[in-house]
């Protein structure tokens, strides 16, 4: 008999890096060969802009959520749980709810359970002594799953879990190796354009990226912006600066893009700008999809960046101030075939579908 594994998760939409990791796992072939698999969705917000907003609709669907899961522990009795979990506010304490089913449920039946943190700052959640005793007890006694070593720190006030298994994200690969060597043959190196591709929140960086192309609005480079608004506020103070500066024939916005358009764009670029300082940033998928089309990629060492970007495929700088002089090296020394190739195999060895699905099985095992 398979082991039975029951998946509580975020899915899409809304688009952000959880969802689309658990929108994989979901569709994991892979997985459902290995394990008798079942799927629970954490739905609460429907667009960017909900994320982290109070209603009467999410509170009805706390409740939903909480005996969807009740009765699927009690009629698929599941030898192992896997959660998405959260690490501050009001979806904490939504999770806090949903840990006593499993917490119940575990006292008649050995089970083992998994936390999967697809974002950071816990340190800072925990400084509030409540807070603190709370995760320790929401912790206690199972599995963290972290996408890389550099987020265990975090962690550091809260040792009551088992033990920590290292999981990092994949993205798809658009490519095949001879489709792959046929585009970046073809790719022309001399007019750059760069990319910010991300959802259009502010300490993600793009406004920094819009300075970067003020500061070059006499070279022959253009920017390229990408991603869904979180406010209507900077959506209007976005087009404003580009009309006070007459950057319009430099910038373009292409709002929130998928499938071929996103193809197209990631293809004709040649530098991935992502200076976050985005408080919850952990592993941005974005990165990986840059490196995935063979674009090199200049970011800031906010969450795991510095273990995503080795000196060959970028610069990780640890001041925004920066981001001008770190951009001319990137289009001195990183915008060429080389770099494209490298950026590729980095992808290849570690980030691709393949490797994050074969390394989640494993992690059951």
């Amino acid at each position: 008999m398979k082991t039975k594994i029951l998946f509580i998760l975020h899915r899409s939409p809304p688009a952000h890096g959880a969802a689309k990791v658990g929108d994989f796992i979901a569709s994991s072939e892979k997985l459902k060969s290995k394990y008798d698999c079942k799927f629970i969705t954490i739905k609460s917000s429907d667009t960017i802009g909900d994320i982290g907003k109070v209603s009467f609709k999410k509170f009805y669907l706390v409740i939903e959520l909480f005996f969807k899961i009740l009765y699927t522990i009690l009629v698929f009795r599941p030898h192992k749980i896997y959660f998405t979990a959260s690490v501050r506010g009001v979806a904490f304490y939504r999770d806090l709810l949903l840990y006593t089913t499993w917490k119940i449920y575990k006292k008649f039946k050995s089970c083992e359970v998994y936390y999967h943190y697809h974002t950071k700052g816990i340190m800072e959640f925990v400084k509030n002594d409540r807070n603190r005793k709370l995760t320790r007890y929401f912790l206690k006694d199972i599995n963290l799953m972290l996408l890389s070593p550099l987020l265990e720190k975090d962690f550091q006030d809260v040792q009551t879990y088992k033990k920590v298994l290292y999981l990092s994200n994949g993205v798809e690969d658009s490519y095949s190796k001879k489709d792959f060597d046929k585009y970046i043959s073809k790719k022309d190196f001399n007019k750059i354009n760069v990319l910010y591709l991300s959802n259009m929140i502010k300490t993600k960086g793009y406004f920094e990226v819009l300075n970067l192309s003020n500061l070059h609005k006499d070279k022959s480079y253009h920017f390229h912006f990408a991603g869904g608004w979180q406010s209507e506020e900077d959506e209007k103070e976005f087009f404003k600066y580009i009309e006070d500066n007459s950057l319009e024939n430099i910038v373009t916005f292409h709002g929130f893009i998928n499938g071929k358009q996103k193809k197209e764009l990631f293809e004709k670029s040649h530098i991935f700008l992502f200076p976050t300082r985005y408080k919850n940033e952990a592993f941005p998928l974005s990165v990986l999809e840059a490196f995935s089309y063979g674009l090199p990629v200049l970011a800031t060492d906010e969450g795991s960046i510095p273990y995503i970007i080795d000196k060959k495929s970028g610069i990780v700088i640890d001041n925004v101030r920066d981001l001008n002089t770190a951009f001319e090296k990137m289009i001195e020394e990183y915008v060429n075939i080389d770099t494209a190739n490298y950026c590729r195999k980095r992808y290849l060895e570690n980030f691709s579908l393949g490797e994050f699905e074969e390394n989640l099985v494993k992690v059951f095992r």
